[in-house]
């Protein structure tokens, strides 16, 4: 989700990149930025029609490929996402976006070993690039490889200090690990840089749950109601099957209203 300053930003971005389209139609790069804006405001197909008409004007702008690429990854085209990354590392082998883009969509097919050989490319060829170690510490942590991922999730921090989810999923490998503290600590610093978001506060309820202090827990399990409401059945029930899975896996016995909150969809 964008804040309402992000909105703002690309709106005007996708304004003054129309302007200079107008002013010099022929050129290729005010489209491709523009299709950037519009795929970061959720506008997908509008995008892609920016991307392929910068490709008219330039066959050979990797760049745009890539672009296309990762806008096809969103609409579930796989097949052409990669091929567009393919396209894009053809022509700039040196583009490290395209194979943090393809890394992405080889994870979303289950092809984790391709993601990660593309994420260590994107990070060989600019050790900067804060969403590769970010992409690359999803994987470690799907696979369990917990300190891996604490590695990768603290470089994009290091890089992104305003990269949210980086913090909200270094809290979820400390959660696994035992490690509370640092997990509500990672949380905090979650909410702390976008309130809005309900994941952070519906995991950092479940620590508290785990900890047994039932008001912090409510409140927060409730915060993350309020602002995604199905958001506490639907994450609760990717990793427990129910209230008493929960209760066996981690000796506790949660009190009624808990637990109810755990289980009941809203209508």
């Amino acid at each position: 989700m964008q804040t309402q300053t992000d909105q703002a930003s690309y709106e005007n971005t996708i304004q003054r990149f129309t302007k200079l389209i107008i002013e010099r139609p022929s050129f290729a790069r005010p489209y491709n930025y523009r299709g950037v804006a519009y795929g970061n405001i959720g506008e997908i197909d509008r995008a892609i029609e920016d991307f392929n008409t910068a490709i008219r004007r330039k066959e050979n702008y990797a760049e745009a490929y890539s672009n296309r690429g990762s806008a096809y990854r969103i609409k579930g085209d796989y097949e052409r996402a990669i091929k567009d990354c393919n396209t894009a590392i053809r022509l700039d082998p040196d583009l490290p976006e395209a194979y943090n883009n393809r890394g992405i969509v080889y994870k979303l097919k289950g092809d984790y070993d391709l993601a990660i050989e593309d994420y260590n490319t994107a990070i060989k060829l600019d050790p900067s690039f804060a969403y590769a170690y970010y992409n690359r510490g999803i994987i470690y942590y799907e696979r369990k490889k917990y300190d891996l991922a604490i590695i990768d999730y603290t470089k994009a921090i290091e890089l992104r200090p305003d990269l949210v989810d980086s913090y909200n999923n270094r809290g979820n490998v400390y959660n696994k690990k035992g490690e509370y503290e640092c997990a509500i600590k990672d949380y905090n610093a979650a909410i702390e840089r976008n309130t809005d978001l309900a994941e952070p506060y519906y995991n950092r309820g479940m620590v508290f749950v785990l900890l047994q202090e039932w008001e912090k827990a409510k409140e927060d399990l409730t915060t993350a109601k309020d602002k995604q409401e199905n958001i506490i059945i639907e994450q609760f029930r990717k990793e427990y099957e129910n209230v008493a899975d929960f209760e066996q896996k981690h000796n506790v016995k949660l009190p009624a209203d808990i637990a109810e909150m755990l289980t009941l969809r809203q209508a």
